[in-house]
């Protein structure tokens, strides 16, 4: 059986986005939809069938949800979970039996900030699945953004943007951003572009083959990576990036870029791990 997707809902206006772009891409992958809600079993007296029912918030969270998605599209095969404990954990843990993992953002004020974001943070350090962080419902004619390092985490993060930009019948923006003078033997400006250059060819080499349909348009860019990649983010409908890499380029890839771009990333943001090779 195919892996699902997993959805971490818990009521907010957030989490809603996030299960919207959930049932979406279920229906276009043709997958399972899991809702799960973690952290609140308190009990609150319900009406249900006629009757006066002890049920926790958590439930009602995971009923409603479940009801929005039975509206949205009944094809869709939904189940929901609820289960106590710190909602990153909880969520992280379900990584191994999920083929992504679909997440609100919270951004209204610094304690939600702190709290929730930490969820995400979480999520996407600890993982095994590309994790997706929805903060907006995403544009619809608008390229993938891809951030292009060089590392094994680039790699699934490109295979990742061109998947997602065939379903859509959309397109891919590769970036590649650098500093002078950071590879190994750099000397001069065009030697040192040329030995960029090769970073993003060698990383999207075989996509292109794959998914011949997929227009890829490449931009090097010399600065920050979490600056620029959410400059980009502001006119894209995914921006997609990879974690625990090791790029010798940039270090687009790191931890600290994709936790910034939790942070700032003006469209729904996913962030894949690495494939084991």
């Amino acid at each position: 059986m195919s892996k699902p997707v997993v959805v971490g809902v818990d009521g907010t206006p957030a989490t809603e986005v996030a299960l919207h772009w959930a049932i979406t891409e279920t229906a276009r992958r043709f997958l399972p939809l899991v809702v799960v809600h973690a952290g609140d079993v308190s009990t609150y007296p319900a009406v249900g069938g006629g009757s006066v029912l002890e049920r926790t918030r958590g439930q009602q969270v995971a009923a409603d949800a479940v009801a929005v998605v039975q509206a949205m599209n009944r094809d869709i095969r939904v189940s929901s979970v609820v289960i106590p404990g710190n909602p990153g954990d909880v969520l992280a843990s379900w990584s191994t039996d999920a083929s992504m993992i679909v997440l609100g953002s919270h951004r209204r004020g610094a304690i939600s900030t702190a709290v929730h974001g930490s969820v995400s943070a979480t999520v996407a350090a600890r993982a095994q699945c590309p994790v997706v962080v929805v903060p907006v419902e995403p544009g619809r004619r608008a390229p993938v953004v891809v951030g292009v390092d060089g590392s094994l985490a680039a790699k699934a993060a490109v295979e990742f943007a061109f998947d997602h930009a065939a379903r859509q019948g959309s397109w891919v923006h590769a970036i590649h951003t650098w500093h002078r003078a950071v590879l190994p033997g750099a000397g001069d400006l065009p030697t040192q572009r040329a030995a960029h250059l090769k970073v993003v060819t060698d990383t999207l080499t075989g996509m292109r083959d794959r998914y011949p349909k997929v227009p890829v348009r490449v931009v090097r860019m010399i600065g920050r990576p979490d600056e620029i990649l959410a400059e980009e983010s502001m006119e894209a409908q995914l921006l997609v990036v990879g974690t625990r890499g090791h790029g010798f380029a940039s270090g687009l890839l790191l931890g600290s870029v994709s936790q910034s771009l939790i942070r700032s990333a003006s469209c729904p943001l996913a962030i894949v791990p690495a494939k084991d090779e």
